[in-house]
């Protein structure tokens, strides 16, 4: 094994791309629905993508351009109607959300072609997909601009959409048998949540003393050796 160091800027963009994608895995995924100013309904997955805070609740999208430097349709519509809704991507929608990565014109909607179902959200005006387990509703809290072509786009979630089979709202619990949310890894590979571990977080009291009662084991087994 030999220890090697890579300048990212010293690489091509495809390849920037493939090594820090491969690296930073597993990553969750957002299913992005918004509204077109003639009213279509997009659909558009991110694996850039995560919760950043809790007060306010924001989730923050990293967003590119197309191809040909133009905006992709969902900042575009994010732009005009200051709302999005990301979905939660469980393994029973992944091949539907797979579809709706294909590069559909604007005024095509990847709901239909998906074969996805809308419905009403709670608290905004943009649609929720129907077979998503966990929908967070967001209104736009900001865009950061990033180079020449990418932005990280900031949502504040004003209201969560799920089911008493994924949130039990008395115990603030979440059943993850029943939520299943799938990640992104790279190429065209995915993961499923499996072998769950834990780990219980100390304060500095608990590990102090647990690093006392290791000492004393240890003691304990020198002497008796």
């Amino acid at each position: 094994m030999t220890l090697i160091n890579i300048n990212p800027d010293d690489l091509s963009r495809p390849d920037r791309y493939k090594l820090i994608c491969g690296l930073v895995i597993p990553r969750p995924i957002a299913l992005v629905t918004t509204v077109s100013e003639n009213g279509v309904v997009n659909a558009a997955p991110f694996s850039f993508f995560n919760a950043f805070s809790d007060q306010p609740t924001i989730v923050a999208l990293g967003v590119n351009s197309r191809p040909d430097g133009g905006m992709k349709d969902t900042a575009t519509n994010i732009n005009y109607t200051k709302e999005f809704v990301v979905h939660m991507v469980t393994k029973d929608i992944a091949e539907k959300m797979n579809v709706s990565c294909v590069n559909f014109p604007p005024d095509i909607s990847e709901i239909e072609e998906a074969n996805f179902t809308l419905k009403k959200s709670y608290a905004v005006n943009t649609p929720s997909i129907k077979e998503s387990l966990v929908a967070l509703e967001c209104k736009l809290h900001s865009i950061i601009p990033l180079g020449i072509d990418r932005n990280i786009t900031l949502g504040e979630v004003i209201n969560i959409s799920t089911t008493s089979d994924v949130v039990d709202v008395d115990k603030n619990y979440i059943n993850i048998e029943k939520y299943q949310p799938i990640a992104r890894l790279f190429g065209n590979m995915y993961a499923s949540i499996s072998d769950i571990f834990q780990l219980k977080r100390l304060n500095y009291q608990e590990w102090m003393n647990d690093k006392e009662l290791s000492k004393l084991k240890k003691n304990n087994n020198k002497e008796e050796d």
